[in-house]
Order: C-alpha cells, then structure tokens, then sequence
C-alpha cells in the first residue's frame, strides 16, 4: 500500500545527537514558509507520552509525537533562512491545540482549534454517507452550506451535497454520488481519533455499498487537523480505495468529488471567486480543467471574503486533478469525468477523451489533498504560496 503524506513532504538529512545534549532541529526552506506542516523522525528516546515544544527565541511551537516522528507547524520562515529550534519539554499539554472529542454518545466528533470550534464529523447510520459540518471560519460562521443538516437551510438544492464529504457516481456501477432512492451508501465501520498539540488525526474506515447493500469498495480516510489560525485553517485528507473484495471500477462520470465542498449560499452565483492554479477565472474558465489547485471564495455579508482551496498532490492520480466547480457553490476533485469536462473546448487535447480507471484486484489507489481554510481570496490569501508548503520538499536535519 503506498504511503500517504499525512503531513506534508519532508527532505531529510538526519544526524540525530544525544538527547541528553538536548536535540536542536534546523529548518531551512528554498521558499518562504507560512504556517507550513513539517514533519521528521523524532529523536531517539524521547519519551511520546510527554508534552513537548520547539523553541527558538520567543517562539514556542507544540509538537505532536505519533507513530515515530515529530509533528509541529512553522509559523514563518523566509526562503533561504536556516532557523534552528530546540527541542523541549512543556510543562503541560497545549490548552491552545486540536482537540477531538466525541459528543456524548452520538456519533458525532467535535474537532475544535485553540479552543474553537472549526468543525464535526458526521458517521451515524442516519447519514447515506459521512461527512463535515460545519466548516468555521474566522469571524464564528460556517464557509459551507447548512441544508440539508439544517432543514430550514438555504438554498435547498442537490440535498447531496453535504458541507464536505468524499463521494463518487459510478463505482462498479453504482451511484455513491447522490442520495435518491435506488443510489448506493457509504456505511461507516469504525473511526478512530487522537488529539494533539500540534495536530489532531481522525481515521474513518469505510465500506461503500450499492442500492442492494453489496460491496463495491473498501474505504479509508485519515483527515488530519493542524493547529493553525482561524485566518489559515488546514486540513490533510487522504483517501483511500482498496480493492480487498475484487478490482475497482471508476466510471467516467462528472458526478463526483474525492474531496469536495459545498459553500454557504450567499457567496455563490454572482459572488463567487473561483480561481485555479493557472490563474483561471469562474466557473467558465475552471470548470473541468486539470489544476494543481482550485478555490472557491466570496464575501460573506458583515464578515469578509473567506474561502478554501483544495489541493491535489502531485503524486495522486493523473495529477493535475480535474475539478467539477461550480459557481452555484460546488467544488470538488475529480480525475474521472473527462467525456463530460472535455464539452469545454479548452479541454479538449489537454485531457484524454474518456476517464475510466480500474483498481486491479488486490490493488489500493490513494489520493492525497489538502485543504486551506482562509480569510481573503486565493490571492490575499496566497494558496500558491500555501501550496508550495505542502509540495516542495522542507531541508530539515537534527543538529
């Protein structure tokens, strides 16, 4: 099984020093950093179990210790500048970090970021499929639409599309996309979460069924949650199809997102901002077109312009993804549709003519994305810059 970039991609030169001599980490980057995710071994001996932080000057930055390495989030760094940080114990676990808490004995998650709500995971049998809501921003309201978790939400079209949600229209033929009587599931079958100072993970493993509740595909998520600002929110999410039960068929179809959002109604049609990564602009110029990235943001009424922008790894399948965007408010990753995006003129030529795809039997296709919850627009917000982060590789080495 190929392994995921659960939180971001690190070059590394390692010469780990005793840690009696207390570890220095040397962080250096060929371009400029901002709330970058940088993850390295951990140092031989630490002890996992104790709150832990990097210090260089005043800054003080939380670490997380998971599965062997050391987790943590550069607050800023200028390209070319070595900055070196030393590694230390913390009187108690961060009051400020990501904590993920079940709410009573529903199955619901409350993820919340320095004490703040930014979002839910939904997993309940009374949802055809899991899913986040709402997704806060900064200012204390929800980026993406209510309806249908709230009945009396507006606009009250596609009840399918639900905050946001991974989900596809034609997996082995059946219909995982939309919710209509006759369409497939997502049954959730376990979920496991851990909180952290520097970031939050949850893992939810999946099973994807057709309208007669036969298997189509086993699923795995990992969403993990970095201890950032409300202004620059990020959010890893891996996906995961295993073909344990037989090969995995992908229809080409345009009906579906690997990862996808759906936006508060009133920074949609007319006020939609939908930007790609080739500079593209609406929905006339983004919609299908192979990007590393795409936003979607707007100004909301007494708020500001937020918005969020998901990016593809390069790694993933047939990078750049597609995306199926939508000024109405839908935005998603899909490297399937390419009969129906290749209507776009623009299109054709620069994807191939049809988007099937098979997962051999015994096979696991991954996709690797992250998305950036920020204030201002993609520019304001510089997503090209954020996207550098999650991309280039970091030079780190223990001094």
């Amino acid at each position: 099984m190929k392994k995921g970039y659960l939180l971001g991609i690190v070059a590394l030169a390692v010469a780990l020093a005793g840690w009696a001599d207390g570890p220095a980490l040397a962080i250096k980057s060929d371009h400029p950093l901002r709330y970058a995710p940088v993850t390295v071994p951990a140092p031989a001996g630490i002890d996992a179990t104790k709150p832990y932080v990097l210090k260089a000057g005043k800054e003080s930055l939380p670490v997380t210790i998971r599965d062997g390495k050391l987790i943590s989030v550069i607050t800023a760094l200028d390209a070319g500048v070595e900055q070196q940080f030393s590694l230390e114990p913390a009187k108690k676990t961060s009051k400020e970090g990501v904590s993920i808490e079940q709410k009573g004995s529903e199955k619901i998650l409350e993820i919340k970021i320095g004490g703040k709500l930014f979002t839910r995971y939904y997993y309940g049998e009374e949802w055809k499929k899991p899913f986040f809501w709402p997704i806060n921003v900064e200012g204390n309201v929800s980026l993406t639409r209510d309806y249908p978790m709230d009945p009396k939400g507006k606009p009250q079209d596609h009840p399918h599309h639900k905050s946001l949600w991974s989900a596809f229209g034609n997996v082995n033929g059946a219909n995982c996309w939309e919710e209509n009587p006759g369409t497939g599931a997502q049954k959730v079958l376990e979920v496991a979460w851990e909180s952290g100072d520097a970031c939050g993970i949850i893992i939810s493993k999946d099973e994807w069924v057709d309208a007669e509740g036969k298997h189509v595909a086993t699923v795995h998520r990992e969403y993990t949650f970095f201890n950032t600002p409300e202004s620059a929110r990020l959010v890893d999410a891996q996906v995961s199809f295993i073909a344990d039960q037989g090969p995995i068929q992908f229809g080409d179809t345009k009906e579906g997102g690997i990862v996808a959002l759906r936006m508060r109604g009133d920074i949609c049609n007319a006020k939609a901002i939908i930007t790609n990564a080739l500079g593209d602009k609406g929905e006339d110029q983004c919609w299908g077109k192979p990007a590393a990235w795409c936003d979607f943001s707007g100004d909301i009424p007494k708020v500001g312009l937020r918005g969020a922008a998901i990016m593809d790894h390069p790694e993933n399948l047939r990078h750049p993804s597609s995306w199926h965007v939508r000024a109405y408010g839908l935005m998603g990753a899909n490297c399937f549709g390419y009969s129906f995006f290749n209507e776009k003129e623009y299109n054709r030529g620069l994807i191939p003519e049809k988007g099937d795809y098979t997962v051999e039997a015994g096979n696991t296709l991954v996709f690797n994305y992250r998305i950036y919850v920020h204030s201002g627009d993609a520019a304001a917000a510089d997503v090209s810059g954020r996207y550098s982060d999650y991309v280039k590789p970091v030079e780190a080495s223990w001094k």
